[in-house]
């Protein structure tokens, strides 16, 4: 009526047996001195178990990294911002080709686009913020970058040049030196909370990449680039020395709501003291005189004023 039990193999029985003797060291191990643990556990081969594993895992991992990627802008690696902006949705497939373009440095995509395309909005933002130009800029792409000044109505030049500034790229700064908002030199004085209303910068008092108080020639003399320096006192760009500080008169009453101490860094700056002043050397112990008063006016700030 009932069959007779199969006789197990031999692989069987050692898989068995190893069974049991795993189901038996869990059940003791927390009673059991480990090394007394080790002489009742067969040998099994766990070199050969752990290369199975690693090789099947590492099989996985290739076919996930093999996918296909998902078409649209890639958002790389710029910075932790992109956890807290979700993907502009606003952006048209257009859009999302130039700024891959001007990201990017495809220059034949770009000039085809901007001589093909009439509708195209080239002050278009990607999630981060950034137009076309400021990405061609803060990738050091020069053609695009000459390609993108040619076109009217373009915003926040200003943004472009204090970021070229900042990382020192002398050719894109020269270019964009070049570009008619910069012919009467007037906006090379001012800082972006000064032309707040106009498009030149895009003004974020609390999420600006620069201090909301620093103008290109300012910035240029704190990051010492002698050859930027020169290129804007040449366009006629001067650090303004703030008044005395009990001044009362009405430009000091409303600068009164910025801080100084960006200008007197730039003033103080070697790279601007040597290619402005005919007598670097008086003009520098003039203002360590000026800095000194201030150290002892304003006690808070006394360590940043000596410093300087």
């Amino acid at each position: 009526m009932f069959s007779s039990p199969r006789a197990l193999t031999k692989h069987e029985r050692h898989s068995n047996k190893t069974l049991a003797c795993c189901l038996i060291v869990a059940s003791v191990a927390r009673t059991v001195r480990p090394e007394y643990l080790l002489l009742s556990v067969p040998k099994v081969n766990l070199l050969e178990i752990c290369q199975r594993r690693e090789i099947k895992s590492s099989s996985q991992v290739q076919r996930k990294m093999t996918l296909p990627r998902e078409k649209g802008r890639r958002q790389a690696v710029r910075g932790p911002a992109f956890m807290f902006n979700a993907r502009g949705s606003s952006l048209t497939a257009e859009e999302e080709r130039f700024l891959d373009a001007a990201e990017y440095g495809n220059i034949p995509v770009v000039r085809k686009m901007l001589e093909e395309s009439p509708t195209l909005n080239v002050n278009c933002v990607d999630y981060m913020g950034q137009n076309g130009l400021q990405l061609a800029v803060g990738n050091e792409h020069l053609e695009v970058t000459e390609l993108l000044l040619r076109r009217d109505n373009l915003a926040r030049v200003g943004d472009a040049l204090l970021l070229a500034i900042s990382k020192g790229y002398v050719r894109i700064v020269e270019a964009l030196l070049g570009h008619p908002s910069f012919a009467g030199g007037e906006r090379l004085t001012r800082s972006p909370c000064e032309l707040q209303d106009d498009d030149f910068y895009s003004y974020d008092e609390d999420g600006t990449r620069f201090s909301p108080d620093i103008t290109p020639i300012i910035l240029a003399a704190h990051c010492q680039k002698y050859e930027v320096v020169h290129m804007l006192l040449m366009k006629g760009a001067r650090i303004e020395r703030p008044h005395d500080y009990f001044c009362k008169c009405a430009d000091c009453t409303e600068k009164q709501r910025k801080d100084s101490i960006n200008a007197y860094r730039g003033l103080a700056s070697p790279a601007y003291l040597s290619l402005s002043s005919e007598d670097p050397v008086l003009t520098a112990l003039e203002l360590s005189n000026e800095l000194a008063k201030l150290a002892n006016i304003e006690k808070e700030f006394k360590v940043g004023w000596a410093l300087l």
